[in-house]
């Protein structure tokens, strides 16, 4: 069946437009497809930043902001969610009781493409990096490939994952960054990575489908601990990496026959990506870091080793919950910084009595992100580095995590 063909007559609710209006693509891509497509956000119009204007354009069955509609949920034979969106929310519930078909537009996308290689990223900390890195790497390399087709998908890019579906012939290969949360669904629709990239341990269950001619690239400690796994053994070949984004983008370009120089030579123009270790500003000696896409304590770990020098940290940490265990990384914290500001949020909460039992480390907490700011400078010394990585949520207390990343800039250059 064709994806035309997927679409048509179906009543389809879409549910969510994405922290920053991601799902836009999509939609539009929908309504020329089907007569009967409906939008509804659980924000208001005023909270969606213009982005409800743009989409009420688009010839839609009908919007709804500010409100989620649970039995008309139920009436729909299609319902596409939003990647923030978890299938647990309660005004999913009747849907899923009357057998609505629920997904994910990156792994619809999967399910509806014709036979196409997958390179996946995955891993608590570095996907974002290496996925832009290994895609300039095959962007470049394939130019001379007139029949060699390239996309990435990421539930963070506002170019769509649906709207692919356009143009993809089979043999062409897709790059994805898989989040954490995602790697369920991916499983569920029996879909491994033909190359999965590991940057630190994942439950093995997304590499059950691999076979005999894929490959895993991780670094060795992954790579032992997958081995290990008692429930599992691996099909794919296992190819060992140092624990570094641009060695692994290099090592797995070799395998689509890009030399290790073109492919380094790409690697060294890398700029680096906003929110995640990037240099903002350096105010009287204290360099300001933004690393606010860090929503796990291992990639706040990650950030303080690479950042620390002779613990000249002053972490800015906390947000909303997540289920994650601090303990390593609350014990970490007296070897490379030397100062932590929490910010409000519910996994604050969680972690600030830990925290607050640290020896020879200047506690403070603040009741904004600018606030947090002015006690960083004030605290701070001359070859301190603020380093603003929130190693928890989003979502509940900001808008997102680009959201959350942009009040610190601003915060930042506001000094």
């Amino acid at each position: 069946m064709s994806y035309k063909d997927f679409f048509k007559d179906k009543k389809i609710a879409i549910v969510g437009i994405g922290p920053h209006g991601e799902m836009t693509a999509d939609i539009k891509f929908l309504s020329r497809l089907s007569r009967n497509v409906s939008v509804c956000d659980i924000r208001s119009e005023s909270r969606l930043q213009g982005f409800a204007s743009s989409i009420k354009l688009f010839g839609l069955a009908s919007c709804n902001f500010g409100v989620v509609n649970a039995d008309d949920l139920a009436q729909a034979d299609l319902i596409i969610l939003s990647p923030e969106i978890s299938r647990k929310a309660l005004f999913l519930k009747k849907a899923f009781h009357a057998g609505v078909r629920i997904e994910y537009p990156n792994v619809l996308f999967l399910k509806l493409a014709p036979p196409i290689t997958l390179i996946g990223v995955m891993g608590a900390c570095g996907k974002s990096t290496i996925a832009h890195m290994l895609y300039s790497i095959l962007k470049k390399s394939f130019a001379e490939y007139e029949d060699q087709g390239l996309y990435f998908i990421d539930p963070d890019l506002p170019n769509g994952a649906l709207t692919h579906l356009k143009k993809i012939k089979p043999g062409d290969i897709v790059l994805a960054r898989i989040p954490e949360e995602m790697m369920m669904e991916y499983h569920s629709a029996r879909v491994s990575p033909h190359v999965a990239v590991i940057t630190s341990p994942i439950p093995p269950h997304i590499l059950e489908y691999q076979t005999y001619n894929n490959f895993v690239v991780a670094p060795d400690t992954v790579v032992e601990g997958l081995r290990a796994q008692p429930s599992f053994t691996s099909k794919a070949k296992m190819l060992r990496t140092k624990d570094d984004n641009s060695a692994m983008a290099v090592q797995v370009s070799e395998l689509f026959k890009v030399s290790s120089e073109d492919a380094r030579d790409t690697v060294n123009e890398f700029s680096g990506l906003k929110g995640r270790r990037e240099m903002v500003k350096k105010i009287g000696g204290i360099e300001f870091y933004n690393d606010s896409a860090s929503i796990n304590p291992i990639s706040t770990l990650s950030a303080l080793k690479v950042l620390s020098v002779n613990k000249n940290i002053v972490l800015i940490l906390g947000g909303a919950y997540t289920a994650y265990d601090y303990s390593d990384l609350i014990n970490s914290i007296p070897e490379y910084a030397s100062t932590v500001i929490l910010i409000p949020g519910s996994g604050t909460l969680c972690i600030r009595p830990e925290i607050e039992k640290l020896k020879d480390i200047k506690f403070l907490q603040a009741p904004s992100m600018e606030e947090a700011v002015l006690l960083a400078k004030e605290y701070g010394k001359k070859g301190d580095r603020v380093v603003f990585s929130p190693g928890c949520e989003a979502i509940g207390v900001h808008i997102s995590r680009k959201e959350r990343g942009e009040k610190f800039v601003k915060a930042v250059r506001a000094l």
